[in-house]
């Protein structure tokens, strides 16, 4: 064989722009053998005309290919190579889909932290505006404050991981705006976890739903929870609405925040109560 037809692996790296280690894999792999190897040296050698199958290979690693699916792939006629990139670029599709869903989570979880950084004042009612959100809740049953609502809470979660969708640090609950005289007697109607994504949720069962909480002004009061202070500070807000003779709906949303996160630390929340102002 005439050696000045061939390049060695270090020219044929730098007109490629790879590096001698990815040749020296690719040739482990099959992928792409030498035109000749001194066997005195062990140097290994290229011909021109095999830029274009190293082409081919650096195109497929680039869409994401693996080294065991290229080789497959150059056994390929044109119609199987077609029909091979066609399957990648909906493999690709899908990861997008999937990249626009963390995406979107990060913002909406960012956006939670944020709404709760800036409560500023607790115990004292505010108004503040907020963008309508969905929600995943479920109906619940003589259901009080003063009561943990861990198999209900269990619901959402085991609805939410069938559906490979995303769980919100926070959760919530609605209940009938009255004026209650004793805590025993405000039942929770729905409890609920905001959505992520806006993905389709599917598994739904007789209890469960997907619900939009309404968006726009709302009449608000955050405190530290405990079920001694969750009755202090309901009144205050129900009788500012009152004294106010503010227009709102009947229904109070009640939101759970954690201050902590670690599982070595004692639970602590912040509880947002807010009704929409009409």
């Amino acid at each position: 064989m005439d050696m000045e037809e061939l390049l060695s692996i270090g020219d044929m790296a730098k007109i490629n722009h790879v590096t001698v280690n990815t040749l020296r894999l690719y040739d482990k792999w099959g992928l792409l053998k030498p035109a000749y190897i001194n066997h005195e040296t062990n140097y290994r050698y290229y011909k021109d005309s095999q830029f274009y199958y190293l082409d081919i290979i650096k195109s497929l690693k680039y869409i994401g290919v693996s080294l065991d699916e290229i080789k497959a792939a150059q056994s390929f006629t044109p119609q199987g190579l077609l029909a091979f990139l066609q399957h990648q670029e909906q493999v690709i599709e899908q990861r997008m889909s999937r990249l626009q869903e963390i995406q979107q989570t990060l913002y909406k979880t960012k956006k939670q932290m944020q709404e709760q950084l800036a409560i500023d004042v607790l115990d004292t009612v505010y108004i503040k505006s907020e963008e309508a959100s969905r929600v995943l809740s479920i109906e619940t049953k003589e259901l009080t404050p003063s009561d943990i609502p861990n198999v209900y809470y269990s619901s959402l979660i085991k609805t939410l991981e069938t559906e490979n969708s995303f769980l919100s640090s926070r959760y919530g609950c609605i209940f009938p705006l009255k004026p209650y005289e004793k805590l025993d007697q405000l039942f929770y109607s729905h409890i609920f976890a905001p959505l992520l994504t806006d993905r389709y949720i599917t598994h739904l069962t007789k209890d469960l739903d997907v619900k939009t909480l309404p968006g726009g002004p709302f009449v608000c009061i955050a405190f530290i929870y405990s079920s001694e202070t969750y009755f202090a500070q309901y009144p205050k807000l129900s009788q500012y609405i009152q004294q106010q003779q503010l227009q709102t709906a009947a229904t109070v949303y009640e939101i759970f925040m954690p201050l902590n996160y670690s599982p070595s630390e004692e639970d602590e929340f912040i509880v947002e109560l807010k009704v929409q102002l009409l």
